[in-house]
């Protein structure tokens, strides 16, 4: 049978203290103990993990009075006041100058005035010169202020007021400003296991000197034992989001590969969204229910070469020997304002910009879909979009370009499927191994750009491109079956989450 874990002196005091009142809140712990109430708190854990004390939470209903209820403790209540100032004249009072004598707002004065009435302490007549007041009698003080006058002092819990009580606070409450209830939680320990005898000796030594070991040697001094297998609290320290993280193992990954990181605007013309990209306007990508149009916002393309080669390009391919779409091209629909929906936007203006033989560049951010949320999806995102430029640039350098960024993010498993996409061509679609679920799983899209893509841009050497949305990638990292698990802050999944996997 293993011996208890030996005690720290902090421990014993606390003990030594629970003993005397065996339950205790942990407030007036820390204040007979003179410790603070965090140290407090961390003495109680300790011993609550060796067993000797439980803890609850308890929870108070609180009354206390209210800046309205202080001045009827401190002055009397407005009724009161009222009635004592009338029975001090000599004649019956005007209601005009009562008010103003009383120095009180008509609300209050009118309540007062009807509950003095009420009362049997004021009588009120029509005269010659209008309402008067004649006093009855003089109250003295009434059992509301008496209460008031304790709430002030000190608050009350709900569950300690008799039935007469409970009925002043009823009335009472139905006056603004004069009862206010709040819940208080308190903090309370129990001794559930009592030391054994000798265990809150405080004559043993636990911070060692080394003047002190051959005293201990000659049995002169006796040392606390050390129990090394000792539970410790649990401790959850602040540290960084989960998918913080993650966005920095992808950024820091495609860094180490060479690649440089571009950004762009969140608010993007179709023109670039679609357009550049070879989208039809009648395409359903393009719809107001998969979009996020702004309204009132235009966008402009200060190049107008640009904007009449994709012109060309969409109505009869330019010279590309394509056929394009076969339809009349609006420049009013291309500078229509949205919330990007995918980061290409930022990448083929990169590549416009800077017309590159050679470049390895990605951008990675916030995208939008207007979509309904549920477990797979999100109205707003983030993509990973990356790009390489290369004379002998092809599908299998793709592949193994891809291949190496996602075996970096540590997916062993990768394969590409034959795909469809509307810019690229040809195109794959990346694929990742799940051990857990036994299958494949898709990520996005990805391909070489089309010469409608990239020939009125001026870029002249194949664009590998890839793009798809990280949160899919960070379920499969973080083993989470639902999109939305990884921004619900719920405190047991981010505790759980390793910092260093």
């Amino acid at each position: 049978m293993s011996q208890p874990a030996p005690l720290h002196p902090l421990e014993k005091k606390a003990l030594s203290i629970l003993l005397k009142s065996n339950d205790l809140q942990l407030e007036e712990l820390a204040q007979r103990s003179g410790e603070s109430i965090d140290q407090t708190r961390r003495v109680v854990e300790w011993l609550r993990a060796k067993g000797y004390l439980t803890v609850d939470i308890r929870r108070r209903d609180l009354v206390a009075v209210g800046p309205e209820g202080r001045e009827a403790a401190l002055r009397g209540l407005p009724e009161r006041r009222l009635a004592i100032h009338l029975s001090s004249l000599t004649s019956p009072t005007p209601l005009s100058t009562l008010k103003a004598q009383l120095d009180m707002d008509d609300p209050t004065f009118n309540a007062a005035l009807g509950r003095a009435i009420r009362s049997g302490w004021v009588k009120v007549e029509r005269s010659s010169s209008g309402l008067v007041a004649h006093p009855l009698s003089s109250p003295g003080p009434q059992p509301a202020e008496m209460l008031l006058l304790s709430l002030l002092e000190k608050p009350r819990d709900k569950a300690s007021f008799t039935e007469e009580e409970r009925t002043i606070i009823s009335l009472l409450s139905r006056r603004p400003g004069y009862i206010v209830e709040t819940t208080e939680k308190a903090v309370v320990v129990h001794l559930t296991r009592r030391p054994e005898a000798g265990e809150l000796d405080f004559s043993e030594v636990v911070v060692l000197r080394s003047d002190q070991l051959q005293e201990a040697a000659e049995g002169r001094l006796k040392l606390s034992k050390l129990d090394v297998t000792s539970q410790t609290p649990v401790l959850h320290p602040g540290k960084e989001h989960p998918m913080a993280t993650f966005l920095r193992t992808v950024r820091e990954t495609l860094i180490s590969m060479g690649f440089e990181e571009v950004d762009g605007p969140l608010v993007q013309s179709s023109f670039w969204v679609f357009d550049a990209l070879f989208t039809p306007q009648q395409h359903p990508a393009r719809d107001m229910q998969d979009t996020f149009y702004l309204e009132g916002v235009r966008s402009t393309v200060k190049d107008e070469d640009l904007v009449d080669r994709v012109r060309q390009v969409h109505e009869r391919g330019w010279n590309l020997g394509s056929k394009g779409w076969g339809y009349k091209w609006s420049v009013s629909e291309a500078q229509r304002s949205v919330l990007r929906t995918h980061t290409t936007a930022v990448t083929i203006r990169y590549l416009f910009q800077h017309m590159p033989d050679n470049a390895k560049v990605f951008s990675l951010g916030k995208v939008f879909r207007n979509e309904s949320m549920d477990s797979t999806h999100l109205m707003e995102f983030n993509q990973i979009e990356g790009i390489v430029v290369e004379r002998d640039g092809n599908l299998r350098r793709l592949m193994g370009y891809l291949s190496s960024f996602l075996k970096g993010l540590g997916f062993e498993k990768v394969m590409f499927q034959p795909s469809y996409f509307p810019y690229t061509e040809p195109s794959v679609e990346p694929q990742v191994y799940s051990n857990k679920l036994g299958k494949w799983l898709e990520l996005g899209g990805s391909g070489i750009f089309r010469p409608e893509v990239t020939a009125p841009i001026g870029v002249m050497h194949p664009v590998m491109a890839w793009g798809f949305g990280l949160e899919r990638l960070a379920m499969l990292h973080f083993d989470v079956n639902d999109i939305r698990e990884l921004y619900s802050n719920r405190l047991s999944w981010l505790r759980r989450v390793p910092q260093c996997p």
